[in-house]
């Protein structure tokens, strides 16, 4: 169900002329990115692709990456970025970042403490590659935090962008307590090596919502103009909501806050991510609305083609259980949905 305002949603009724909005469709099969959880594909500027992804076999919590050189038919395996025993270190949420002068960042969450908890300590992690992701050496943590009363203050998911004037921008999730989470932005102007403060760009004004799992997309290239997709979860209930802002990140207005999609009563939508094709957005979530156990669930899409203003034409992308979906832009019409489901990651090709 697309949420908009009672009186958008009558006047579309309403119109004859109202053009429905395009629905993407699945291009040849699935391809495997890895064995692992979390996947994340970037295009780096020779054309290969590059995805990450969590194996938490042999005992260990390991990001590997896999390389496509033939437009993403297949994947090899390259690389670890990081790894460690999964009692003592939590290494997840990965995600790859080419810089302009072409080194390759992997961001990451990295734990003090057994995977699933409890932790000693919280942090996100930036490594680098010279070497188009062969090899990775440590760059700089640009969030760290004790372990606070309870066991909370968290940081989560990190997403990377370059901004309009050249500084890095780092997007990321952080627990105040149990039923209280923001989205936090930090800025790099040396590629990655040190970081500014934490700036909220949604929830500073909720202590009862728990907003996380950050994507961000520009909503035409190279605009002052983009969306912040993430989850929210109110009561254990999740949906998909967005924030905009109009400067390159400097300011992300409350009353810019807008729900991209909610399912039916009783259900949950998260784990979103959003990307550009073309002239269109495309938001992707995880829902149990079709069945279940959240935050299992099917991967669905939706689509804007009015700059995140209303959303429609929900498409699955694969039938429970698709978890912790992400998207990568291929060109104007198709893009990459990657989802992981029975222990390997997969990418899908959707075109318009």
């Amino acid at each position: 169900m697309c949420l908009i305002s009672n009186l958008v949603a009558a006047t579309i009724i309403l119109l004859p002329f109202a053009t429905a909005i395009t629905a993407p469709t699945l291009t040849g099969p699935a391809i495997p990115l890895g064995t692992g959880t979390y996947p994340r594909l970037t295009k780096l500027s020779d054309g290969s692709l590059l995805a990450i992804y969590t194996d938490s076999r042999s005992g260990n919590h390991t990001l590997g990456v896999s390389k496509s050189t033939n437009n993403g038919a297949s994947f090899s395996p390259i690389s670890i970025v990081d790894t460690g025993p999964s009692t003592s270190r939590d290494i997840d949420n990965g995600f790859l970042h080419q810089l302009p002068g072409g080194k390759v960042l992997a961001a990451f969450r990295n734990h003090n403490g057994p995977v699933g908890g409890p932790f000693t300590f919280y942090r996100i992690t930036i490594c680098i590659s010279s070497d188009l992701g062969k090899s990775w050496t440590y760059l700089s943590t640009p969030a760290g935090d004790p372990q606070g009363p309870g066991g909370k203050t968290g940081i989560w998911e990190p997403f990377l962008e370059d901004a309009l004037d050249g500084s890095l921008q780092l997007y990321y999730s952080r627990e105040n307590n149990d039923d209280d989470q923001d989205s936090l932005l930090r800025r790099s102007k040396d590629g990655g090596a040190t970081w500014t403060s934490a700036q909220t760009i949604s929830g500073a004004e909720l202590t009862n919502a728990r907003d996380g799992m950050l994507g961000v997309a520009r909503i035409a290239a190279n605009s002052q103009s983009k969306l912040a997709v993430f989850e929210s979860g109110v009561a254990g209930r999740f949906t998909i909501h967005t924030v905009r802002s109009d400067n390159d990140g400097l300011s992300w207005p409350v009353s810019s806050r807008s729900t991209v999609y909610e399912p039916p009563a009783g259900k949950s939508a998260g784990s979103p991510q959003i990307v550009r094709v073309g002239s269109r957005l495309v938001a992707s979530f995880g829902t149990n609305e079709d069945g279940g156990v959240w935050p299992e669930g099917a991967m669905k899409v939706v689509v804007s083609e009015d700059q995140g203003r209303t959303w429609g034409a929900k498409t699955q992308i694969h039938p429970l259980p698709a978890m912790w979906s992400g998207m990568l832009e291929i060109d104007a019409t198709s893009f990459w949905a990657v989802y992981e489901t029975g222990g390997v990651s997969f990418a899908q090709k959707m075109r318009f």
